[in-house]
């Protein structure tokens, strides 16, 4: 496996668990909760696609023949 390969896969894996966190966050309904756990929630929602999006990305493309 290529270094980009790797890369690629833990920010897959980032992503999925970003979205699972700041639907949790969003959905959260219990007392106030803590301000920086209520804006990591938001930007997690926020950024989860972009994370996914820019794993597959490194997955697939390969470096340059050197």
């Amino acid at each position: 496996m290529t270094r980009n390969r790797i890369i690629g896969i833990c920010l897959i894996v980032l992503g999925i668990v970003m979205l699972f966190f700041g639907a949790s966050m969003f959905s959260y309904q219990g007392n106030n909760l803590n301000p920086l756990l209520s804006k990591a929630g938001m930007y997690s929602f926020i950024l989860w696609l972009p994370a996914i999006i820019i794993g597959i990305i490194l997955m697939v493309v390969r470096r340059g023949k050197q």
